[in-house]
């Protein structure tokens, strides 16, 4: 969804929503009010606040339930996760430093940067995301929370720590959830077990990653009974300014096979060959008898702008320039000219094969003289039932194709399905590994707010018993660490909106 339009329509719902809160609790106070309590539901401007004990007796329940060895399985794993926290959290100060401190450069090597689509950058180095997927990003952000509310809760009930209550707090369109827990009995627990809870949030976060990481990795055989995946990609949708549009061009549910003879059998490869056809100036086999019929040549000039060889009249945009391209020996056939004048799409249409180093089992090399930013592209595509289809010739810069056409890897075997369905689970599934393993990392920090805060007050008020006597002095400590910690994560942060809102703005 287009950004604007997002926060557009969640202004408007939160705008409905506050508006009829104050109706209601104007003139009906009473139900209104007794709605309110029995749901667990508070309205705020630009907020939304719901608080539940609804799960309280369900945990409870769970955590007397099972036997010995399912509670030993747990604790166990739970001691694991104590583990794997104090790991990753060197990672996660190390990641800030390093977000703190990088260049955060705009990428300006091609002439359409500044067309690229306004980015989201977060607190992982190296990964940007973008901003029309906003959706996504609140959707797994709200999974990654619960799920890491529930490991503190699973813990919380193995320790007997009563559970008093869930909720989820939405700040505009930042979620943030919590666990309510009895915390005298959660402070009288010996360090280890309080680690145990403290540590869990995180332990599920990366379980979470692990267990979408797993079904990302088996997406092909899951999907196989309704969609073929990575033997082809389908093309979804084609933005209304797309150059492919057309009665020759590209059309919604083609299927493309190659791009100018690189097979393409997945997304990657799909940019992979564009990339290539960029790159690789490859040639083409023609025949002679086809050079000689249609050669327009016109007096050698070079163009006036880039210095660009010319053999043809620049006011006819369905020619080209083309070389004959000498083959390994130096060979050049003497019957041609060096350089011809030929139509693009009748010359591509009679193409034998491709030839990159001027040798063709038929006819001669022919490789086209074409601007750095442009090149002659040659889709093959065929319908959704396998039956072959006009090829569609293209010539322009590939970016505008990666920009216009979106393709997917997900072939329906049957027309009622669509491709975005599975792109939009594929895609969700990325997204939890990514923020889970973010969440992670971030709640281990000692950070105010965070768990690692409640990790450093316990890790501190353990081992410095002996030698710091007094617990003025051991909270003194816990507050330095943690304010350096929360110094290093909002600076951060500060550089995250300057790279990903402030600086697109100037």
């Amino acid at each position: 969804m287009d950004p604007v339009t997002f926060f557009v329509v969640l202004t408007s719902i939160y705008g409905v929503l506050y508006f009829f809160d104050r109706f209601f609790k104007s003139c009906m106070h009473y139900p209104y009010d007794t709605f309110l309590k029995n749901t667990g539901l508070t309205v705020n401007f630009m907020s939304l606040h719901w608080h539940t004990n609804a799960f309280n007796r369900m945990l409870l329940r769970w955590g007397s339930a099972g036997n010995s060895c399912t509670r030993n399985f747990l604790v166990t794993s739970f001691n694991v996760g104590v583990l794997l926290t104090f790991s990753v959290l060197p990672i996660g100060i190390i990641l800030l430093i390093i977000t703190i401190f990088s260049g955060g450069e705009a990428d300006t090597s091609t002439p359409y940067a500044a067309s690229v689509p306004v980015q989201l950058e977060i607190l992982l180095p190296g990964v940007n995301l973008p901003l029309e997927e906003i959706g996504y990003y609140i959707t797994t952000l709200v999974l990654c929370l619960l799920v890491h509310e529930m490991g503190h809760a699973m813990a919380a009930v193995l320790e007997d720590v009563p559970v008093t209550g869930f909720g989820i707090k939405f700040f505009y369109c930042l979620p943030m959830a919590y666990t309510e827990l009895s915390h005298d009995h959660l402070n009288s627990l010996r360090w280890f077990k309080k680690l145990r809870v403290l540590c869990a949030g995180i332990w599920h976060n990366f379980l979470f990653a692990g267990i979408c990481y797993l079904l990302i990795s088996t997406v092909g055989i899951t999907m196989s009974p309704f969609f073929v995946y990575n033997e082809h990609v389908i093309v979804t949708e084609l933005t209304r300014k797309s150059p492919l549009r057309g009665e020759r061009g590209l059309r919604v549910d083609n299927l493309i096979t190659q791009v100018n003879g690189c097979p393409v059998t997945s997304e990657e490869s799909w940019h992979a060959c564009l990339y290539s056809a960029m790159k690789k100036r490859v040639g083409y086999c023609v025949s002679a008898d086809f050079i000689q019929l249609n050669d327009e040549s016109s007096a050698i000039s070079h163009h006036s702008v880039d210095g660009q060889l010319q053999c043809c009249d620049e006011l006819n945009p369905n020619v080209s320039c083309f070389e004959v391209v000498e083959d390994v020996n130096g060979d050049v056939p003497v019957e041609l000219p060096q350089h011809v004048c030929l139509n693009v799409r009748r010359t591509l249409e009679d193409v034998t094969e491709h030839c990159t180093s001027g040798l063709c089992s038929e006819g001669f090399c022919l490789r086209p003289l074409m601007r750095n930013i442009t090149a002659i592209m040659t889709f093959k595509r065929q319908n959704l039932n396998g039956e072959k289809l006009p090829p569609v010739i293209y010539v322009g810069h590939p970016w505008d194709v990666t920009r216009t056409v979106d393709v997917s890897a997900f072939v329906p075997r049957y027309r009622f399905l669509s491709a975005a369905w599975p792109d939009a689970w594929f895609l969700l599934l990325k997204y939890n590994v990514v923020f889970s393993i973010g969440l992670a990392l971030v709640n281990a920090i000692p950070c105010f707010g965070f768990d690692g805060a409640h990790i450093t007050s316990t890790v501190i008020h353990s081992f410095l018993v002996g030698k710091v006597d007094q617990r003025a002095k051991r909270d003194l400590i816990s507050v330095i660490i943690t304010s350096v910690g929360s110094l290093l994560f909002g600076l951060a942060l500060l550089k995250v909106a300057w790279l990903s809102f402030l600086r697109p703005l100037i």
